[in-house]
This record gives structure tokens, sequence and C-alpha cells, in this order.
């Protein structure tokens, strides 16, 4: 019975996750986008062509873990990098940020679009309703041999970056130094079984090769965990400005697991353990950046220790918060367990869908009721009839 519980109460996990997560279409329009804003920045009259200027996503949308925002009526933001291959001796700063900025403003349609400038980044306003914003960061490479005498493995170091931040520009800081595709290659190392598994059966549903598959098209429980935690966060905390931050989730979240093969065990195996990696070091607390040791994802604690705080109560009321849910029998005592942490309506939409699903498992000849419990399974139990609606005949 309990097997049968945890299987179910992971399926709709899984249901909700999907009902989270962006639109196919949105995920399309969004990298025709980016890619769209690259073409322009590399053409041939471009000022930035001579330095080969190239744009790719980083954050969320990189990891495939990008998930809906609370209402309708928000955005969700499209992170990506603008490299320029430049050194630090043949620019600065500002200089390479007001390149990125003036050629944007060059094109009508970008200016029209272009945000008030941002502390690191200039932001694309797109129409309404496409409900997104894009964020461009302007960045050269960094030499990365410092990372590699740090032990961060090559293959993630040498995508090291120097990035502009308005705030340095007046401290004697010379670059400030960030690796989010570094971050993104050892983001995948941590369920690289699972997903190659995944992967590959899309990439043959594709009809591609495995490597042409992007992440965010490829859901693991990893990536679907991390889309239930934030979206958690965000309907538990609200607008609290020292809720716990995505890439503190992320990272913790892909210390923590463990190749798990559903959303359950995941999430379970997640909150369990998350806190073991957040380290007490010299009066503070510590999150290592993976790819830079130097960085320390929580060092905005030190000074705002509600954050800390914040951060602890919210794993423990997210542990029992999972944890209920299993315990509930039926799909209508799951559902109602789940809508004070995720939210009514999406919860809603995942029932419903969840429900066509097994109203089509039905029709198949799938589907079986426990004797038992008179839980719904597609394991061994009672075959559930087809509905006629007119009786026996």
């Amino acid at each position: 019975m309990v097997t049968t519980q945890l299987t179910e109460a992971s399926r709709i996990l899984e249901q909700l996750a999907q009902v989270l997560d962006i639109t196919p279409s949105q995920y399309r329009q969004a990298v025709e986008r980016y890619k769209a804003v690259g073409s322009y920045l590399e053409r041939v009259d471009s000022p930035l062509a001579p330095f080969k200027p190239t744009i790719f996503p980083q954050g969320s949308f990189r990891y495939g873990t990008v998930i809906k925002p609370i209402t309708d009526r928000d955005e969700f933001d499209v992170d990506t990098v603008c490299l320029l291959q430049l050194t630090r001796q043949q620019t600065t700063q500002p200089q390479l940020k007001k390149m990125v900025g003036d050629w944007l403003k060059k094109d009508a349609n970008y200016a029209r679009m272009l945000a008030e400038e941002k502390r690191r980044c200039w932001r694309l306003d797109y129409a309404e309703a496409t409900r997104f914003h894009l964020d461009i960061l302007p960045s050269i490479p960094d030499r990365y041999q410092w990372l590699i005498d740090m032990e961060v493995p090559l293959e993630f170091a040498r995508h090291a970056l120097c990035i502009t931040d308005k705030e340095t520009w007046s401290t004697d800081i010379d670059w400030p130094r960030s690796n989010p595709e570094g971050y993104a290659l050892w983001f995948e190392r941590q369920m690289q079984i699972i997903l190659g598994q995944r992967r590959q059966l899309l990439a043959e549903q594709l009809q591609l090769e495995a490597k042409d598959v992007p992440l965010y098209e490829v859901k693991t429980p990893l990536q679907r965990s991390i889309q239930l935690l934030k979206r958690h966060r965000d309907f538990t905390l609200g607008d609290d400005e020292d809720k716990p931050i995505s890439i503190i989730i992320t990272t913790l979240a892909a210390l923590s697991y463990r190749e798990e093969p559903d959303v359950y065990s995941a999430l379970q195996n997640i909150l369990q353990n998350m806190t073991q990696y957040v380290l007490w070091k010299d009066g503070q607390w510590v999150i290592c950046n993976p790819v830079n040791p130097l960085e320390n994802f929580a060092d905005r604690w030190k000074d705002s220790p509600r954050k800390a705080t914040l951060f602890f109560n919210w794993v423990n009321q997210a542990r029992l918060d999972i944890g209920n849910i299993v315990k509930r029998q039926g799909l209508f005592e799951v559902a109602s367990a789940m809508k004070p942490i995720f939210g009514e309506t999406m919860v809603n939409r995942a029932v419903n869908q969840f429900g066509e699903q097994y109203r089509q498992l039905r029709e198949e000849g799938s589907l079986r009721m426990q004797k038992s419990t008179g839980i719904l399974t597609t394991a061994s139990g009672i075959k559930v009839p087809n509905h006629t609606f007119h009786g026996r005949s």
C-alpha cells in the first residue's frame, strides 16, 4: 500500500511540475528571440562583429528549471550571456557594457524594447503577449588557470568569464568573475545517468542526435524537484525579500540528488540532505559555488541573518509539507494537501490533466484498483471497467 501511495504521489507531483513549466511554444519563442539578438550583434556592419559575439542562455532557462510566475500577469525572465572575444587589456567594464548597449539602441525595435540599464545587464522587454523579458549580460573570457589551481576540472574552468557590474566600476575590483556555462555543465554532471537515458529516448523520438537535444527539453527528477521547491518557496513565502534565492536551492538540490528515478523520491532525499551542504566557516554560513570555490552563494546571510533563519525554517516546512502529501489516500485528498503549498489554480490544472491520463488508461484497459485501499494504479489489482453510460447490455 505504501509503495502504491508513493507512486501515486510522485505521479501527481510530476504532473504539477509539468503544469509549472513554461510551455514548449514559450521555450521556442524565447530561443528564437535570443538567437535573433545574437544574429543582430554579429551582423557584418556591427562594431561588435570583429570580436565574434555569441549569445547563450544561463540560469534556470539553461538548466531546464524555469517556472511560471505566480500569476498570469507576471513575466518570466530569460537570462543570457553575450560573450565578446576581447581581453581585459583591450577594454574596460564600462566600455564593454556601452558597446553592447549602443548597438542595441541602433535598432529601432530593440531601442523601443530596451529597459532602463540594469546593474549587470541590458534588458529587452518583449510584447505583453509573450510575457517574458530577455536579460543580456556582456562578458569576455577569463584567464582560468586560477580555477585549475583550485582543482576545478578543466571541462568547467575553461568556460570562466569576466562580466560587467556597475557597482564595481568605482572600486578596486578589476573584473567580476562568473562561470554560468561551467555551472550548467556541473549541474548536468549531477544527474548524468538519468539525463543521458532520457535525452537518448527523446532524441530517438525527435530523430536527433542526443547531444543536439537541449537540456531544457529533458526533464529529470532533479529538474522537476527544483521546479517544485521553487514554487513552494514562492507560494509559501510570497514577496519576502529574504526568501532563499534560486541558485542556492538549485545548488543544494543538485548536490543532494542521487539519481532517484521518480520525483517524490528525489524530493524526499533532497529535502533530507540539502542542509548538510550548508557549512559554518569562520563565523559565517557558506554555500560554495561548485565551479568557483571563492564564491559563496550565502554571502549575504552574514549581513542579513534572517535569510539563514528563513532558509532553514523553509526547508523544515517543505519536509513536512511534502511528507504530508504521501500520507493522503486518493486523488482528492492528495490535491487537498497540495493546494495550500503550491496554489489552488496550478494544482487544479495538474489534477485535471492527471485525471485525463487515468481516463485514457481506463479506456485502454490498463487501469487497476487496489482491492484493499481503492487506490487507482497501473500495477496489479482489479481491472477498472470502461464507462459506457448506458448500463449493462
